[in-house]
């Protein structure tokens, strides 16, 4: 399992996500947190280098158009009450 929770541009994560992509066995998850951001509405962060349109649910969206081995886990989703990582629990199927 890799767990990505660092700078929340899009560019720094897709780097991360083709970096560790590899080392996540099939079977197991890449979590991207703080997807959420993309969703929340009104929220601005000018001390960030992120926003809307630049964070981790548009580089998972990314990599989902070029790495048919992983898939988002909707499972995860379902059951969580606090959703830091919607979207971003990254099941690799093969």
């Amino acid at each position: 399992m890799v767990i990505l929770n660092s700078k929340h541009t899009h560019e720094h994560v897709l780097g991360q996500l083709n970096l560790y992509a590899s080392v996540v066995s099939a079977g197991s998850h890449c979590v991207v947190f703080d997807t959420v951001i993309e969703d929340l509405d009104g929220v601005k962060f000018v001390d960030r280098p992120w926003g809307k349109g630049n964070i981790p649910k548009t580089a998972v969206a990314e990599l989902l158009k070029t790495n048919s081995d992983f898939v988002v886990d909707q499972a995860i989703d379902e059951k969580l009450l606090v959703l830091m990582a919607l979207g971003g629990y990254l099941k690799r199927i093969k």
